[in-house]
């Protein structure tokens, strides 16, 4: 098989289209997901809930443990009682007796499924994503430098693309070393 310059850029177009539209999927999901932890100010990971309730006044932890589970159907794992009130820590939260005025507050933190898990995709936190992460940077890499000999002509990679590439990498350096 003679393997000309026309066959291998045909070649690499059909590899690059194809490649490329498997990609997009996967590089839409990175982009949202890094958006969310770029963000998370803004789109948290976490819902606070808070609750408040009145329990009577001057509990101790025993009676305490008696008040909570007859008002509240969240589970009270321990508590840590001081002079003026009670910390306690509850099933996904936490929250605080007031011993003189019988205010109680709590807070319970209820994840937010899709933000969450994209969270734990982008940071590589999940069972197995190693692998498909580990892959998809091979295809970008392909997708880089297959997309470097795609173009002929004034518009081709070593006549006008290889400066937008040096720029591109210019400006990643400069980030590194201003900040």
């Amino acid at each position: 098989m003679n393997w000309n310059r026309k066959k291998i850029q045909r070649w690499l177009r059909i590899l690059h289209r194809d490649i490329g539209y498997f990609a997009v999927g996967i590089t839409l999901v990175y982009a949202l997901s890094g958006f969310f932890l770029s963000h998370k100010n803004i789109f948290p990971a976490t819902k606070t809930v808070k609750y408040e309730i009145e329990l009577p006044k001057n509990l101790n932890g025993r009676k305490i443990e008696f008040y909570w589970n007859a008002n509240t159907s969240v589970k009270l794992n321990h508590y840590k009682e001081s002079e003026n009130g009670i910390r306690l820590f509850v099933e996904g939260g936490n929250g605080y007796y007031d011993k003189t005025s019988g205010k109680t507050s709590y807070e319970i933190y209820k994840k937010h499924p899709i933000i969450s898990f994209l969270n734990q995709l982008h940071s590589n936190q999940k069972e197995g994503w190693i692998h498909i992460a580990d892959s998809y940077v091979f295809v970008l890499v392909f997708l880089s430098i297959s997309g470097l000999f795609m173009v002929n002509g004034k518009n081709s990679f070593l006549k006008r693309g290889v400066w937008l590439m040096i720029l591109g990498i210019i400006l990643v350096l400069l980030f590194i070393y201003v900040n």
